[in-house]
């Protein structure tokens, strides 16, 4: 009888014969806009890993960190890419898009998310304000792991699809190992140095922005109000072991990273206030 109920039981979480796995199942997003060049680029690379999805803003939505968006309704468009990439738009932040794309459309839900390529690095403390991480850090939220990644503004389109060959080697080794809850990879890509990338380097978040931002001060023409518009200038340097120092030495940056910023050394500084 115990013999038997082993044949059972292996019959019922065995796949029926001939039926294969379900595929691995990659969401692809990102902040400049589902009709952005590196999206088909990158949607392309990744295929030969699994089922790719692609749900984006329908808007560049840059620079929006992982703001939501607070005023519905949200309206879905759905439409082709370059290369017969099947795509969704949404009226929405990254942010939004990766909540809605998981809630609502991706059914099973994704095994991994992937943002970008974004068409500026995107480094040190500006991770914090970008969009293209702050979906990534909304999907570890709704707890699928997630895949941050962009290049260099001078690298787009020339190495467009060198760089998308790089992500989908990292993507192989997440997919093959998977990530611990609450974590993230921030990806960032160099131009390509003659005789390709040197490689891959695991690296902490430099505290300094990856480049430098000023505002040009005018007037709206034919009135007397005062408008102003950023000009930023990628370039930056940090030390050896950053996310700064990789690229700007021709290597691939992989930064880990938690959802939380809680800081242990703080809290026992600040528990001493209160004794």
């Amino acid at each position: 009888m115990l013999a038997w109920a082993a044949v059972l039981a292996l019959c019922l979480i065995a796949p029926a014969r001939g039926q294969s796995p379900r595929p691995f199942r990659i969401l692809i997003t990102n902040d400049d806009g589902v009709r952005a060049p590196m999206l088909p680029v990158l949607a392309q690379a990744l295929r030969p890993l699994g089922e790719v999805i692609i749900v984006a803003p329908a808007a560049d939505q840059s620079g929006v960190s992982q703001g939501l968006t607070g005023a519905p309704p949200i309206l879905r468009t759905d439409l082709m890419l370059p290369g017969a990439l099947a795509a969704i738009a949404l009226t929405a932040t990254p942010a939004t898009t990766i909540q809605i794309a998981i809630k609502n459309i991706v059914m099973p839900r994704p095994d991994l998310v992937v943002t970008g390529i974004n068409t500026a690095y995107n480094l040190g403390t500006s991770a914090y304000l970008s969009g293209t991480v702050g979906a990534a850090r909304q999907a570890v939220m709704e707890g699928v792991p997630a895949v941050a990644t962009s290049m260099a503004t001078a690298a787009v389109p020339r190495d467009g699809t060198a760089a998308a060959q790089q992500v989908a080697g990292i993507v192989r080794q997440v997919r093959d190992h998977s990530l611990p809850a609450q974590t993230f990879l921030n990806v960032n890509i160099p131009p390509m140095p003659a005789g390709g990338y040197k490689g891959v380097q695991i690296t902490t978040q430099a505290p300094v922005r990856a480049g430098v931002e000023t505002f040009e001060e005018g007037k709206r023409p034919g009135t007397d109000r005062t408008i102003y518009w950023s000009i930023y200038r990628e370039g930056a340097t940090a030390a050896q072991g950053t996310d700064i120092w990789a690229v700007n030495n021709g290597y691939v940056s992989i930064t880990p990273m938690r959802i939380t910023e809680y800081d242990e050394k703080l809290a026992g500084t600040i528990r001493s206030w209160f004794k």
